[in-house]
């Protein structure tokens, strides 16, 4: 049995979020200032997966490389004045 569910994520560039193996992320977007992210997940999975985000502002400088990673969405946050482009790759399996 699936669910869709949903993942605030921090303002750290570099981040993991656990989701339940084989979950599919939807979309990232901003919620009342925060940015959030939705995935589909197996609610009857017990193990997980851990996935990576990457957050980076228009004109950020950044030392990792976008390898192995997808974009998935940018997210307006302070009516525009702020723009975070976010990025995601799968990670190790728990």
């Amino acid at each position: 049995m699936n669910a869709i569910y949903k993942y605030e994520l921090s303002g750290d560039t570099l981040q993991t979020v656990s989701l339940p193996i084989n979950s599919t992320v939807l979309s990232v977007v901003e919620q009342h200032q925060d940015i959030v992210m939705y995935a589909v997940a197996d609610v009857e999975q017990e193990n997980t997966q851990e996935i990576q985000f990457l957050l980076l502002g228009t004109g950020q400088i950044f030392d990792n490389t976008l390898d192995g990673y997808s974009f998935l969405n940018t997210v307006k946050l302070s009516g525009g004045a702020i723009m975070v482009h976010v990025f995601y790759k799968e990670g190790e399996t728990t």
